[in-house]
């Protein structure tokens, strides 16, 4: 209806009115809420206005009598209920975390979200009441805790709705369909996060809870509670109905756009403009990248390395990037995201800022870590970042592969003195006074707190200190005019004393459920471990990883999942699937032995398959295991990387060495769709820009003779390199099946050779260690 016309059609337009304006404006008033989250009586009373008003003008005009009116707004007159939730028992005992089958014994009957809550949601006629939680932290613990604790929540929820938990770490397209609703609302995403659906699987309303409790939420759970009730009670068919015409409307925003501009950018070119504008967003005072969020900025660290080493930057550029991929590496390993007294890292900052981190660790942010300093430390020759990153993977095999721990999280007040925060009265009951002054330096301690008022404006964290480790050992002793090994010693006591205190103060939650991307994470970090140091046993451990993979996680058959323990199996998202692929692949460049890419191209052939091509990015999920009725797509880095990107890695290598039609055709919708987001503005999606290193026309480096030699091996390992391997592909000389073919090559020198190959050209051959070193350079750096 368009104000300033005629209304031909009275009735019609009060529908339209009714539903288009009444609900939303009555809803809208209903669901929000003032600073303190406890709501307005003034705001509801106005809210109900537009109600009064329109059930004023139904009672004189509708000659429809009230049981006829009833039956047309209740979307389910035609049928019976055949179920009733308060029949249904809790089914956490099978959930797939720890985390879920944690709440088995919980009153609350919980009900596995899969598509069977679908149909009981439509046999008992109510709506999906859906809480969707974070292994990491306390708060989705806390939550989901006194909801089951709390009698009046307990009866609200489950009396009126199919209840159900989701954990995000099972289904990861859930979290980005909260994003999203978020998004919609112009709201920050939390979690937990509460979110009713239909019968059908359409999201009615959301509300990110986060670290609530008390008082705060039972009103927020109580008044989202009542509304949906008064809503499905008044018209189950509008509330149906409206959310299924949301979702799809929803369907046609996030639909990617993959139309070619006017004017195409090649891949090369997206790679200079980005790296460029990335590198330009980097701030001194800061020691950061502006607006790139709280999670570790892995794959931004590692596109500002690698754009350091790209001839096709001018030289200024490729020295600020060298300059900001250098102090963000220090500030990741020498300030407060990582945890000074174990080695291992936390999983996020709670801003921008380096000092104040979430206290929560994972394995697969981990794991990523200790191949970005890996990689970061042969980019920019700092053999400093490439032994953390050495001895942070070591960390990670014994004290949690080893042990099948995926995340820890500690409970209660984890920001209590005393735990990972520290003030000097419980500092001072620790160490001992010389022992305080070495902690003093070495860690940045201040007694007043050394958390900066731009991180705390509000002064929560007065008085308390973060641990960081920017001072070394050599200016800890010229400071306190002790030896080195004094101070050494001192400091191993004094991490001892503190975790010692730490592990009193605060219990931590295990998780350990291991996803395949969290295999395929450390497999890829061993990878690089085992190119840097040339170890047999280090190949070994990565191949050891790798056949655990596809024993355990593949199935030829059925496919990839994500989870794969006892009878748990989940379906793997096309994102696993690429991260797979792409270890997988980085393994056979590291070995050529066509296992591994065989292994590689079939578990990516598959995912191609189900995940869907039509010259379209691929689906999040397959269509079969939709629960919501929704198409996501991975096209954004919402949590630290995308689909999009990581599938962009995997498929042009594999493209570089198949040619197979549809890996480009992907590529090139890929690159058709960030095109469309770079225009006119800054894109920060540096998991794809790195995959526009290797090119519009691959650099394949052809290994000829025998690769098994000790120069054969030799030439493998200096190719394997990153500052090598982030802008070429390798294979061997040697006809397969699995390999595009090769012509108007020269013939192979002495006992192996390399030649460099782009668009069929020979760029050049070597035969000794040294020239391949000086073509490489002078190709890959201009040097």
């Amino acid at each position: 209806m368009k104000f300033g016309k005629p209304i031909p059609d009275w009735p019609r337009a009060m529908e339209s009115f009714r539903s288009s304006f009444v609900w939303s404006f009555s809803l809208y008033f209903l669901l929000s809420r003032s600073p303190n989250r406890g709501g307005s009586i003034m705001r509801t009373y106005f809210s109900i206005l537009p109600l009064l008003y329109f059930f004023l003008l139904t009672s004189c005009s509708d000659e429809k009598t009230k049981k006829e009116k009833d039956v047309e707004k209740d979307y389910f007159s035609n049928t019976q209920t055949t179920d009733d939730v308060n029949d249904f028992k809790n089914e956490m005992a099978t959930g797939e975390t720890d985390f879920l089958r944690s709440l088995s014994n919980h009153q609350i009957a919980w009900q596995k979200w899969n598509h069977k809550i679908l149909e009981k949601a439509r046999n008992t006629q109510r709506p999906i009441f859906a809480l969707l939680c974070s292994p990491l932290g306390s708060a989705s613990r806390t939550v989901v805790d006194e909801l089951n604790e709390n009698r009046a929540l307990r009866e609200i929820i489950s009396s009126q709705a199919v209840c159900t938990v989701i954990d995000s770490s099972v289904n990861p397209e859930i979290a980005n369909l909260g994003y999203r609703l978020s998004n919609e609302e112009k709201r920050s995403a939390a979690f937990p996060m509460i979110i009713w659906f239909s019968h059908e699987g359409s999201p009615i309303a959301s509300d990110p809870v986060g670290n609530i409790s008390g008082s705060k939420l039972k009103v927020i759970v109580s008044n989202l509670a009542n509304v949906i009730e008064d809503l499905w009670k008044k018209s189950s068919r509008y509330t149906v109905e409206n959310s299924r015409s949301e979702n799809e409307k929803r369907q046609l925003r996030i639909e990617p756009n993959i139309e070619e501009l006017k004017q195409p950018i090649t891949r090369n070119e997206l790679f200079q403009k980005e790296t460029r504008q990335l590198s330009s967003l980097y701030s001194f005072g800061d020691k950061n990248l502006d607006f790139i969020g709280g999670l570790i900025p892995s794959s931004s660290i590692e596109l500002l390395a690698i754009g350091s080493h790209s001839a096709s930057l001018p030289g200024d550029v490729r020295e600020k990037s060298r300059e900001a991929a250098k102090i963000m590496t220090r500030e990741l390993t020498s300030g407060a995201l990582k945890d000074h007294l174990t080695g291992s890292y936390f999983y996020a900052r709670r801003t921008d800022d380096w000092t104040l981190p979430f206290f929560s660790k994972d394995l697969l942010s981990q794991a990523k870590v200790a191949a970005t300093l890996m990689k970061v430390g042969n980019l920019l020759g700092d053999t400093q970042f490439t032994n953390q990153g050495l001895e942070l993977l070591e960390l990670l095999e014994s004290e949690w592969l080893a042990k099948e721990i995926s995340s820890k999280s500690p409970e209660g007040n984890a920001d209590m003195p005393g735990a990972f925060l520290w003030d000097y009265r419980t500092l001072k009951k620790i160490l001992s006074p010389d022992e305080l002054k070495v902690a003093t330096i070495a860690f940045s301690l201040e007694p007043t707190g050394n958390i900066p008022l731009e991180t705390d404006p509000l002064g929560d964290y007065y008085n308390l200190n973060s641990l960081r480790s920017k001072t070394s050992s050599q200016e800890v002793a010229d400071k306190l005019q002790l030896s080195v090994e004094v101070v050494s010693m001192a400091l191993t006591t004094i991490k001892s004393k503190l975790l010692t205190h730490r592990r009193n103060q605060i219990k931590t939650t295990s998780e350990s459920t291991l996803t395949v991307k969290d295999l395929a994470l450390v497999l890829r970090a061993q990878i690089l471990r085992a190119n840097h140091t040339g170890s047999s046993a280090h190949l070994d451990a990565a191949k050891t990883t790798a056949n655990k993979i596809l024993s355990n996680y593949w199935k030829p058959k059925k496919g990839l999942f994500r989870i794969s323990a006892n009878l748990t199996m989940v379906p793997a998202r096309c994102h696993d699937a690429m991260v797979v692929g792409r270890s997988l692949n980085e393994l056979y460049q590291a070995t050529l032995d066509q296992h591994w890419l065989k292994s590689a191209t079939a578990i990516v052939d598959h995912s191609i398959e189900q995940f869907g091509f039509s010259g379209k990015i691929l689906t999040e999920l397959a269509q079969e295991e939709q629960i919501v009725p929704l198409r996501q797509f991975s096209v954004s880095m919402i949590f630290g990387e995308s689909t999009l990107g990581i599938s962009d890695q995997t498929l042009s290598r594999l493209y570089a060495l198949t040619k197979k039609e549809v890996y480009g055709g992907i590529l090139d919708a890929h690159r058709r769709y960030i095109a469309r987001q770079a225009e006119g503005r800054v894109v920060y999606h540096t998991d794809y820009i790195s995959s526009c290193s290797l090119g519009d026309s691959a650099l394949v480096a052809v290994l000829q003779g025998d690769i098994s030699s000790q120069l054969g091996k030799q030439f493998i390992a200096t190719l394997n390199a990153p500052k090598h391997l982030s802008f070429l592909t390798i294979r061997p000389e040697s006809a397969s099946p699995l390999l595009t073919p090769l012509t108007g090559l020269p013939s192979a020198k002495g006992t192996a050779s390399v030649v460099l190959v782009r668009s069929g050209e020979a760029l050049g051959q070597v035969s000794t260690i040294e020239e391949l070193t000086e073509l490489l350079d002078s190709i890959i750096s201009g040097e």
